[in-house]
Order: structure tokens, then C-alpha cells, then sequence
């Protein structure tokens, strides 16, 4: 297709955002639900010292996920501007190279938290009574992340490639597969935790056949050999443009490690106690990401817009496009405000009894430190567009901006306020990191003419 005749180029940017970001919405939310299923129903079958041991789990998601944009937000995006640009076989090499980085990466990780399992549950803040379920869970979920690189990887190229409804079927069928194995192993069949792990990987192996039978039959063109083939200049051209979202995941895993440590060290000086604020805490986050990965999706969705028109020079449409984007992300944020002060209880009823303090602790984590909620949809908005438009050292400010703010305030405020200093370092990182990432948006699209 002629890059003049591409609808990214020409169509209301309204009606592409809904096409493009819908499905990448539904897809993000998808991914979201794969550790909130398994919170709701460890939480409802074990209680919250299950929900605790997710919560030390958690961390790996990050670390798997620094590594896979590492390789897919770069092969994808350099992948949309290839075919901007009109050169459909450089396109291809992206494509194909990226997806080699990608099976390499997730057996790599995997293969290394299965040598340092009891290290890493250590090191992610488990307490005595959380560390056999965390151990536990680890072990299993780590097998799946082969197959979790694949498809996080696969359908974002999947979408570039103009099929962002079957990228959502990818995601769709292994969360539908979870949900239902998740009931009958922790209920019928009363696995324990370990059911939980086991239904997540099974559904990330489906999702991953589903993508690579896409594969196959490409529509921007035939994949063959030479195009999985991996050279120096591919490499440094993926990572160049990943690299912010690959360091955004690895702050966020330095940040929960210091976050989870907070929280066992000072809730356990509280009236609340460290494995009631673990679990709590985890809950909370478990929601919070619920409505979060709705507004990294509509930002992936519009990668595709911002990448094509910046290749085809077209830059009102990128800025026109990035503005659609932040109005939806304080859309988001202000549901998120209202449904935690709205149904507070009937949130925490979805994942088990309470016990001790994690009901008391969870009502002030949603209501203190998700405080400013509203504004931290600025962030993935801001770094995918300084993505989409080749600026990738603001995209990697911005991207690392939030957890380092977040781990200095979480270091200091503690130390004089106890357990009351980490509930304030959310608002107060919000707030200035939104502050922050609005200059250099704003600086960068000046310079765009």
C-alpha cells in the first residue's frame, strides 16, 4: 500500500484511535487480569497470606517485561516507520528480528529465576508466613515466560501489521483459559496456589501458539529466514527505541522491591502488621492496574498514528493524536478516584476475608496513596509519544522519572513518619512527575515542525 494512501495518514484520527487502541485497550487489560484472577480467586480459596505471596510475585512482571519491550516496543515501532516510509522489506527485518530477541529473552529469564527462585522471594520482601506460597508460585509462573515474551511481543507487531482485532484474540483466549482453569484447580480440584500458577501458564502457551500461527501469514508480506536473522545494526536500532520502556520496567522493579520491603518493615512496626500490609497493598495495585493498562493500551493503540505520520512528516496528527490520548488518561484516572471512594469494601470483598489490619490498611493505601491517581496516566501517554517520534532519551527520562522518585521518597519519608511515609510517597510522586513529563512533551512537539 502506498504510505500516501494509508488511512494512518489521512482518516480521522478519532475513528483510527478506536480502531487501534480498542482492541490494544482490551488486549493491556487482558494481561491485567492474568495476576488479578489469580488474586481474586488465592484470595477467596487461601486468603490473604496467598494474596501476600502474588504480591511478592509481582515484581517478576517487571522483570520479565523490562527485557520484552527491551526488544518489542522497538521492533514494532521501527516497524511502523519502515512502512511510513514506504520500505515494506526493512519492515520485515524488524519484525523478524525482534521476534528472535524476543524467544531468546523469555528463556533466558526464565531459565534465571528458576536457578534463584528462593533468592528472588527473598529479595522480593516475602515475610515467614508468605515465603512457601511465594516460592511456590514463583517457581511455576516463571516456566511461562517463553511464552509470555512471545505473544506481549508478537501482538504489538500483530497490530502494526493492521490486524488488531486478532492481537486481542490472542489475548483474550488465554485469559478466558485462566479464568476457567483458575476456578477448577483451586476449587474442584483443590491445587492450592500452585493451581493458580499452573492455570496462568497454561493460558500464556495458548496465547503464544495463537501468535505464532499469525506468523504465518503476515499481511505486510512473507516472514521468511533471512527476515528472523539478527544483526548488530538491528540490535542497536530496537533497543535504541525500547530502551525507554525496557528502563521504565526496570525502575518499576527496583521500585516495587524497595516499595515491598517498605511495607514489611514498617507494617510490621505498625498497628497493621507486615503480611496485612503486603497483601493489602498487592490487592490495591492489582486494581490500580486494572484501570492502568486501559491507558497504556490507548497509548500502544497509538504508536501505530504517531509512528506512521512522524515517518510520513505529518505532525500535526501526531500532536493532535497525543492530545486524544491525555484526555482519555484523565478520564480514566478520575473513574479510578471514584470507584475507590465509591466501593471501597465491595473492591476488597472480591478478594477474600479480611484478616487483622489488611482491611484497615487497604482503605487508607486506596485512599492516600492513590490520592492523585488522576494524574499518573501521563506518564505511559508521554513516553510513547517520545517513542513514536524517535526521541528516545526523553522517552527514557520520562519512563524512568516516576520510580525514581518514588524509591528516594520511599528511602527518606519512612524513616520519620514509619508506615504513614510510604502511604504519602504516591501523591506526591504523581504530582511531580506529571509536572515533569508535561515539559518535555511539550518541549519536544515545539521542536516538531
Amino acid at each position: 500500500m502506498n504510505r500516501n494512501d494509508n488511512p494512518l495518514g489521512s482518516a480521522p484520527i478519532g475513528g483510527l484511535l478506536l480502531q487501534y487502541a480498542v482492541p490494544s485497550i482490551i488486549s493491556t487489560l487482558m494481561a491485567s487480569l492474568y495476576n488479578m484472577v489469580d488474586q481474586i480467586f488465592i484470595g477467596q480459596r487461601i486468603g490473604f497470606l496467598g494474596n501476600a505471596a502474588t504480591t511478592v510475585a509481582y515484581p517478576l512482571t517487571f522483570l520479565c517485561g523490562a527485557l520484552t519491550l527491551l526488544f518489542s516496543n522497538g521492533s514494532a515501532v521501527n516497524f511502523n516507520i519502515s512502512n511510513g516510509r514506504g520500505n515494506r522489506e526493512e519492515a520485515l527485518d524488524f519484525a523478524g528480528a525482534g521476534l528472535t530477541l524476543l524467544a531468546i529473552e523469555g528463556i533466558f529469564t526464565s531459565v534465571l529465576v528458576l536457578l534463584f527462585t528462593p533468592a528472588f522471594v527473598n529479595l522480593f520482601g516475602a515475610t515467614e508466613q508468605v515465603y512457601p506460597y511465594a516460592l511456590t508460585y514463583m517457581r511455576l509462573v516463571a516456566l511461562g515466560f517463553p511464552f509470555l515474551a512471545l505473544t506481549s511481543g508478537g501482538t504489538l507487531l500483530i497490530r502494526s501489521d493492521g490486524s488488531p482485532r486478532y492481537a486481542l484474540f490472542c489475548s483474550m483466549s488465554g485469559v478466558i483459559l485462566n479464568f476457567v482453569l483458575d476456578y477448577l484447580f483451586l476449587f474442584p480440584l483443590n491445587m492450592g496456589i500452585a493451581g493458580a500458577a499452573i492455570a496462568t501458564v497454561m493460558g500464556q502457551v495458548v496465547s503464544a501458539l495463537l501468535v505464532a500461527a499469525y506468523m504465518l501469514r503476515f499481511r505486510t508480506g512473507k516472514l521468511t529466514g533471512a527476515h528472523f536473522a539478527v544483526t548488530k545494526s538491528k540490535i542497536a536500532q530496537i533497543t535504541s527505541i525500547g530502551a525507554a520502556g525496557s528502563l521504565n520496567q526496570a525502575a518499576m522493579l527496583a521500585m516495587n522491591l524497595v516499595l515491598n520491603s517498605s511495607l514489611r518493615r514498617y507494617g510490621s512496626l505498625s498497628v497493621y502488621g507486615g503480611s496485612e500490609a503486603l497483601a493489602a497493598a498487592g490487592v490495591v495495585t492489582k486494581v490500580n492496574f486494572l484501570f492502568y493498562s486501559t491507558v497504556i493500551g490507548c497509548s500502544i493503540g497509538g504508536q501505530p498514528l504517531m509512528g506512521f505520520n512522524y515517518g510520513a512528516k505529518n505532525y500535526k496528527r501526531v500532536r493532535d493524536t497525543a492530545f486524544l490520548l491525555y484526555l482519555y488518561s484523565f478520564a480514566v484516572g478520575a473513574l479510578e478516584t471514584l470507584c475507590f471512594r465509591l466501593f471501597p469494601h465491595q473492591i476488597l470483598r472480591l478478594f477474600g476475608s479480611s484478616a487483622g489490619g489488611y482491611e484497615e490498611f487497604a482503605l487508607r493505601y486506596m485512599h492516600e496513596f492513590m490520592m492523585l491517581v488522576i494524574l499518573a496516566g501521563v506518564l505511559p501517554v508521554s513516553m510513547n509519544a517520545m517513542v513514536s517520534i524517535k526521541k528516545p532519551k526523553n522517552g527514557i527520562i520520562i519512563s524512568l522519572s516516576k520510580q525514581l522518585v518514588l524509591i528516594v521518597l520511599l528511602l527518606i519519608l519512612p524513616r520519620f513518619m514509619g508506615i504513614d511515609g510510604v502511604l504519602i510517597t504516591g501523591p506526591v510522586a504523581d504530582f511531580l512527575v506529571a509536572a515533569a513529563a508535561f515539559f518535555v512533551v511539550r518541549r519536544a512537539f515545539r521542536q516538531l515542525q
